[in-house]
């Protein structure tokens, strides 16, 4: 990857800014905060987009910009490659919009997350490292600030191991030998519960044994109870004939006594209800005669004109409310106007100097906007009398409309008590039709039902003595049901018994089989997890070993030799230790990092970067971004001596393209090309 070109368009502090990159080695010299860490900042939003905990929108897109973008142009081999991405400032905050890719002069445009997708196809990184840690590949091979860089190197080492498994994409290692171990403590388990379950096998195979001889008992017993069991029954069905014939005569007795006792509760109802609807016919005669002398003269089709005139009114005090709502709305507006021209009034006079302007307040200018602001109070003061006159005749018409609707208001009342009066004569004789008619159907249902009653009472005299031969014969059919029902009853009992047992022989055959299964299935268990133990998690470990072994021995040859070439101290050398992490000795004693002057912290950080940036592009084929490096001040805290020795580290990294970010003045003589920036006020500008 060889960058071409950059243009900003309000990021950060730049307003409006084009850089041309040559393929060589670059330098963006400039004061510090010059806005030379934005173009590095600028070029990886190109790339990826916004990303959270790196790139955010609201630190990219300058304070006060509604919008703005950044395009970057680059070549990727044979191919040209442009992208743009634009940044909006939303109520919610800044957020990315639709952007555009442009390969060899064919355009797509895309969303934010399908530029990404295509630019992490077209440089080769991993999907699924990337996905998982952002965009790790690409901080600590082409662009890592170099505060991020000294952070790696604190670390706890664990962590700093960690990293470096996801970098060089061996971290499936480490999750197979945890999940390993899982799956043998989840197999382990499993054995403990199987083993459990197989404790009880040696007792159901006794058990079944017993149940077996349980059955065949069993079986003996209920042979010889069948024959007692058909004579009591033939026993039972006969004397039960006897018992329903004599069942249907008494149903028929029950029923004459039932149609006499509902004969005679009709006949008392019907002579009740005759007894109250005579009074009550009477009472509502006398009713009538009332009512129709009260309703006298009454007129009901004025009711629907009166109604009509209340709407009409409230129609017209509704309209005068809106105007003395209206009439309060200008009265504030008027106030408010005056109070201002009052108060400008005596600002102007007590005022030496404009707060705006700066420039003296003479006394004709105070007078000409006293005078000004005069005429203003003056038409407001007229104004609000002429308000106060509409609403004293408004809020007069206002209480003689109120009025006319109390007054429509009552005559609806007496009209509405008159009409109910009309109804409760209506509804009087809707009633005495249906009393006059209840009461005659009455008289007739009463003579009846005195007839009926006579004819039941003799028919019930004659049939009494049933009863009592029906009784006898139910207790000697209960007798017989009885013993009958206590044989069926033993019979059941070691049916019941017989069935429960062949049930629990088929339970206990099931149960033993399951545990065969159970046998054979920890029998396979246990051979599974003997060879996850054994061979598994000690192969997957070897070749684990074998990877970071390849790797840390190419690492540490780097990361020593770039060290040597930037800080030649013979007290002073640096390897690395099995997690990675930097071991520092000064005159054959271990010391810590922290214990190193600035120069000497910037010497290891930059060392331990630039050779993990060889290994990457090294072990990782696929990635194209080996021929690009970019180096956030990466000389920061040297002396004049180191910074010699980056010319001969520079030569040594053999990168096509190196963007060098620097306010060092002596790094110039060490590129091929040199890129100004300075700020003036607020803004960047490229020279």
């Amino acid at each position: 990857m060889i960058i071409n070109s950059l243009k900003l368009k309000n990021i950060r502090s730049y307003v409006d800014a084009s850089l041309e990159f040559p393929n060589s080695t670059v330098l963006l010299s400039g004061d510090i905060g010059c806005g030379k860490t934005t173009i590095l900042l600028a070029i990886e939003f190109a790339i990826f987009g916004i990303m959270k905990g790196l790139v955010a929108g609201s630190s990219l897109l300058r304070h006060g910009a509604s919008n703005g973008f950044v395009e970057l142009g680059f070549s990727l081999g044979k191919d040209n490659i442009l992208i743009k991405r634009s940044l909006k400032r939303t109520s919610a905050g800044v957020a990315q919009e639709s952007g555009t890719l442009i390969v060899n002069n064919n355009e797509f445009e895309g969303t934010p997350q399908e530029l990404k997708a295509r630019m992490l196809e077209m440089l080769g990184y991993p999907e699924s490292l990337l996905n998982k840690s952002k965009s790790l590949i690409f901080r600590f091979t082409v662009f890592t600030p170099q505060e991020e860089m000294k952070r790696i190197l604190y670390e706890k080492k664990e962590d700093r191991l960690d990293i470096l498994r996801k970098l060089f994409n061996i971290d499936k290692y480490k999750r197979v030998k945890e999940n390993s171990l899982n799956y043998i403590r989840e197999l382990k388990n499993k054995c403990n519960v199987l083993q459990g379950k197989l404790e009880i096998l040696p007792d159901k195979k006794i058990e079944l044994e017993n149940y077996t001889k349980q059955i065949e008992t069993l079986k003996e017993k209920a042979e010889d109870k069948g024959d007692d069991l058909a004579k009591a029954k033939q026993e039972f069905d006969t004397t039960k004939e006897l018992y329903e014939e004599l069942e249907k005569q008494l149903d028929e007795l029950k029923k004459n006594e039932k149609d006499f006792e509902v004969k005679k509760s009709e006949f008392q109802s019907a002579t009740y209800h005759l007894e109250r609807n005579e009074p009550e016919l009477k009472r509502i005669n006398e009713a009538l005669e009332e009512l129709l002398k009260g309703l006298a003269g009454f007129d009901a089709s004025k009711a629907e004109e009166i109604k009509q005139r209340i709407i009409e009114k409230k129609t017209e005090l509704k309209t005068i409310e809106e105007k003395l709502s209206d009439i309060n709305s200008k009265r504030s507006a008027f106030k408010t106007k005056k109070e201002a021209s009052q108060s400008i009034t005596k600002k102007i006079a007590d005022l030496d100097k404009c707060p705006t302007c700066e420039q003296k307040v003479t006394l004709e200018h105070a007078r000409k906007v006293t005078a000004r602001e005069q005429v203003i109070i003056t038409k407001c003061d007229t104004n609000l009398a002429t308000l106060d006159d509409w609403e004293n005749k408004f809020r007069e018409k206002k209480k003689v409309i109120e009025q006319e609707i109390d007054n429509y208001i009552q005559g609806e009342r007496e009209l509405e008590a008159n009409k109910v009066k009309l109804m409760a004569l209506e509804e009087k004789k809707e009633r005495k039709k249906l009393l006059e008619k209840e009461i005659s159907e009455l008289k007739d249902k009463t003579t009846k039902l005195k007839f009926e009653i006579e004819e039941l009472q003799a028919k019930l005299e004659k049939d009494k003595h049933k009863k009592t031969e029906f009784e006898a014969t139910k207790k000697d059919l209960e007798f017989k049901r009885e013993k009958k029902n206590t044989i069926e009853k033993i019979m059941l009992e070691n049916k019941t018994r017989l069935d429960t047992i062949t049930q629990m022989i088929e339970k206990i055959k099931s149960e033993i089989e399951r545990l065969r299964e159970d046998e054979k299935k920890l029998n396979l268990l246990n051979e599974i997890k003997n060879w996850m133990q054994t061979h598994l998690i000690n192969l997957v470990d070897v070749i684990e070993k074998h990877i970071l072994a390849k790797i840390y021995n190419e690492f540490n040859a780097f990361f020593q030799e770039w060290f040597n070439t930037l800080l030649e101290d013979e007290t002073l050398t640096v390897r690395l230790d099995e997690y990675f992490s930097p071991v520092i000795e000064q005159n054959g004693y271990e010391t810590w990092l922290e214990n190193l002057s600035g120069g000497e912290k910037t010497s290891v950080a930059l060392a331990y970067r630039l050779a993990l940036n060889k290994v990457i592009n090294d072990f990782l084929s696929s990635i194209k971004t080996r021929d690009l490096i970019i180096l956030d001040e990466p000389t920061d805290g040297f002396s004049s001596e180191q910074l010699d020795r980056v010319r001969e580290v520079l030569n040594q990294i053999n990168v096509a393209q190196i963007i060098i970010v620097s306010h060092e003045a002596k790094m110039e003589g060490f590129v091929d090309s040199i890129i100004r920036i300075r700020k003036q006020g607020h803004e960047s500008q490229i020279y």
